[in-house]
């Protein structure tokens, strides 16, 4: 598979990819004028570090902007302001943290509510919630596991901020805390979406039929059929200073031939989960090297 490692720390950009002549999502062709850049990767995960030039059209761009933000400001606001993430304005970052506690007994069984209280965002616990989903369906994966949150924390820091709820509240069993919630569909539809342009950005759109227009568009929320989880594809090596993987390949569909897949993953270096999206069938050798083997042939 092909990858790409970003390093935010590094400050890493490629070169600005080539119009494609159209939108890359709902593949109408418009004038350039028209036609929006497009962040391959979101800039509040990647700031500039992909760039599709004239790429996304403005009905597209309003579709979406609405799931996409939903993700980055709401979902993934708090910890991108607490590892200082790409922004284009600072002043808007949250200044606190709504984290709700419970009192809960051996068995975890919630006995008493003990409220919401907003802690200042630099003294909050840093912590992450995403989704960890099956396999997409049409891998017809033998393995499965369940469609849940999936969600990384300070444990120190929540321990020490649980006592200290604790002795405040007389709390007599545990404390248990909860930040922010993960909306499933607009965080898969939002992996969709990064996939998609990706392929777009590194083979060309005559380079695959395209599977996930409808769902990127909101015409169509049938995700667990494309968007899932799977541990071990590719030769990845393990750096925990990048802040983002992404690659492309093929995949087996079995009967149906191959598939053209795209690996994400959200910051690695907190075992977090490997999403493969499926972005549509191949309509040619996207292999780089067979390609480079048929040019000299």
């Amino acid at each position: 598979m092909q990858l790409t490692e970003i390093d935010l720390e590094k400050h890493e950009t490629r070169p600005r990819i080539s119009a494609p002549g159209k939108c890359i999502y709902c593949y109408e062709v418009y004038p350039d004028s028209e036609l929006t850049e497009e962040h391959v990767i979101p800039y509040a995960l990647a700031a500039n570090a992909m760039i599709l030039e004239k790429s996304c059209c403005t009905n597209c761009q309003q579709v979406i902007t609405k799931y996409e933000q939903a993700v980055l400001r709401h979902q993934l606001g708090v910890f991108r302001a607490q590892t200082d993430a790409p922004t284009r304005n600072k002043k808007d970052r949250p200044k606190e943290v709504p984290i709700h506690f419970v009192e809960v007994d051996e068995d975890r069984r919630v006995t008493r509510d003990l409220g919401t209280r907003s802690i200042p965002i630099m003294d909050a616990p840093t912590m992450i919630n995403l989704w960890q989903s099956p396999p997409p369906a049409i891998l017809q994966e033998t393995f499965s596991r369940p469609s849940e949150p999936w969600a990384w924390s300070d444990t120190a820091a929540v321990d020490a901020l649980c006592k200290h709820v604790a002795a405040e509240t007389g709390a007599k069993h545990g404390i248990a805390m909860s930040v922010g919630k993960v909306n499933r569909m607009h965080y898969l539809r939002s992996l969709a979406k990064t996939a998609h342009a990706y392929a777009a950005a590194e083979i060309g759109l005559d380079a695959f039929e395209p599977f996930l227009c409808d769902i990127i568009l909101n015409r169509s929320d049938d995700l667990e059929t494309f968007v899932g989880d799977m541990a071990g594809i590719g030769p990845f090596a393990f750096d925990p200073d990048h802040t983002l993987q992404i690659s492309l390949g093929e995949a087996d569909g079995g009967e149906v031939g191959r598939f053209v897949v795209v690996r994400i993953q959200l910051y690695p270096s907190l075992r977090s989960p490997e999403h493969v999206i499926v972005v549509g069938k191949p309509t040619r050798n996207i292999d780089p090297k067979a390609q480079s083997a048929e040019a000299h042939a």
